[in-house]
């Protein structure tokens, strides 16, 4: 089978002639299924590479989104949990260290002081990786060059080479009004076709970054931000308005009504139709006598 083919593959060091001062434990990578979590509990360090796609991590009490070119560090025995996208999940690039020497070692790099994250200008540092996986797997024996591969990967976290520091998202006041600019641009334009993309390009940001900063921020994606505005608002005109349901559908956003019916199921478990009838019932005066 060919490398491509696979979804994870990995080297483990299984020599016994580990030693104290800094080893390398294992290298490889991880193409994710949609939603795929893992927590982290173990007596080493480990350094993630997110090559594509986007995903979680959630540590020390705070929630992080990441995504291409960004790395993250787990510490040991710190509870780490990691959680792939469920519409972009993320393909992982990782490799993992231990040794009386691994803390001064970090502190040389943009790990010092607790840092946890990093970018990397490309994914030059994943080639690494398989490499380091392929060749260490056909050829165990070779202890001397795992230390090599492992200086070598450590060397792109070179404090001289990447300051760059994440700032905790949830409470950062300039992605909350980030946030706020996304959620009062989509309820003045949620009945045309939006432009994410133009509205991020005019904030400065990449289409992916606006989003990742979204979601943490709200728990929602863009996407269910702008249904739940539309059927929010198509509740409202059931309700109060004698417009047909098709109408409706228009005027919220939705261009075909198949896929109107459909969301507004999917969100309220009613039709269109059934919910209107609730809502006139329970609005008529009989029901409003107390």
């Amino acid at each position: 089978m060919e490398f491509s083919e696979l979804s994870r593959f990995i080297w483990t060091n299984s020599s016994s002639k580990k030693n104290n001062t800094i080893n390398l434990v294992q290298a490889g990578w991880h193409k994710c299924l949609p939603n795929n979590s893992y927590s982290h509990y173990r007596d080493m360090y480990i350094i993630h590479i997110v090559k594509n796609g986007t995903g979680v991590i959630e540590t020390g009490g705070h929630r992080y989104v990441l995504g291409k070119n960004e790395a993250f560090l787990i510490r040991p025995n710190e509870l780490t949990v990691q959680t792939a996208d469920s519409e972009n999940p993320w393909e992982l690039y990782y490799f993992s260290f231990k040794g009386d020497f691994s803390e001064e070692i970090l502190s040389k790099t943009i790990f010092r002081n607790g840092g946890f994250y990093s970018t990397v200008n490309d994914d030059s540092i994943c080639d690494i990786i398989t490499k380091i996986a392929i060749e260490l797997n056909e050829h165990p024996e070779q202890e001397l060059r795992s230390f090599e591969f492992l200086f070598k990967m450590l060397s792109f976290f070179e404090a001289t080479n990447n300051s760059t520091s994440l700032r905790k998202i949830n409470n950062d006041s300039v992605y909350q009004k980030y946030v706020s600019t996304v959620q009062e641009y989509i309820q003045l334009n949620f009945t045309k076709q939006l432009k994410i993309s133009e509205l991020a390009a005019r904030l400065g940001l990449s289409r992916s970054h606006l989003y990742r900063i979204f979601k943490t921020c709200t728990g929602k994606s863009i996407e269910d931000y702008v249904v739940s505005v539309r059927i929010n608002t198509a509740r409202s005109l059931l309700a109060d308005t004698d417009l047909s349901c098709s109408s409706i559908a228009m005027s919220v956003g939705y261009a075909h009504y198949t896929t109107f019916f459909k969301m507004f199921k999917l969100n309220t478990g009613y039709t269109p139709q059934q919910y209107r009838a609730i809502a006139k019932k329970e609005s008529s005066p009989k029901n409003s006598k107390k």
